[in-house]
């Protein structure tokens, strides 16, 4: 009887060992799974992280231009809107500069006007009075 009950104590002992051993496999298992669960999750999420990354330069691309763009404009258009003041006012400048230079063209087309008449007249008065006293020296040459 006693081999009986060593048996059948041995065979609970064995029966015990075998559900803790299958316990602790099962926890395993299930520690796996998860594991293997959060593995795939992982990878999906990196995989979709790695699609972002190659996607990202050509967003950062695309915004860097648009904002670039957007800096450029307002500068661009104060630079166009300085040029053409400035041109603006040189070009008053010149319009005054050639008023002011056909003025004096007129002035001194005028002048050499009257220059040229008074020149005539003074030239005209010379060869008048020269040909009087050419008149005079010959008359006295001739009466003496």
């Amino acid at each position: 009887m006693e081999s009986h009950s060593n048996s059948s104590g041995a065979r609970t002992k064995l029966d015990l060992l075998y559900h803790e051993v299958l316990g602790e496999v099962a926890g395993l298992v299930d520690r796996l799974e998860s594991t293997t669960q959060s593995l795939d999750a992982v990878q999906k999420q990196m995989q979709s992280m790695g699609e972002a990354q190659q996607v990202l330069p050509e967003q950062l691309s695309r915004h860097l231009i648009a904002t670039m763009e957007a800096a450029a404009k307002p500068i661009n258009q104060q630079a166009q809107h300085a040029i053409q003041t400035m041109l603006d006012g040189t070009s008053n400048q010149l319009n005054q500069l050639s008023r002011n230079a056909a003025q004096y063209t007129s002035i001194a087309h005028q002048s050499a006007r009257r220059m040229a008449i008074i020149a005539l007249v003074v030239g005209g008065i010379a060869g008048i009075l020269g040909g009087l006293l050419a008149g005079l020296a010959l008359g006295q040459i001739l009466i003496s």
